[in-house]
């Protein structure tokens, strides 16, 4: 990635955040995709069935957590400000 990128583009500082992010990402993206994929391949049901009620909240809260910060980083990505209400 920082290869990619003419210097004159970024700082250099960030050079070596640049090239660790790169090498990282690839590693920490398969582990969330393969987490996604294993709660995904059954019906949900049949999921929680096999959880204790514990288990259960805490696949909820961390499933809307996780919705919540995929959909802020989205809006991130398009140049919205979450933290700014849209309300006026």
């Amino acid at each position: 990635m920082a290869e990619d990128i003419p210097v004159e583009d970024y700082p250099t500082e960030i050079e070596e955040q640049l090239t660790g992010f790169e090498q990282g990402r690839c590693s920490s993206v398969d582990a969330v995709n393969n987490m996604v994929q294993t709660i995904i391949s059954m019906p949900r049901n049949e999921l929680v069935q096999r959880l204790d009620p514990l288990e259960q909240a805490k696949l909820d809260l961390t499933s809307a957590y996780s919705l919540n910060s995929l959909f802020w980083t989205y809006l991130v990505t398009q140049g919205i400000n979450p933290k700014q209400s849209s309300k006026s």
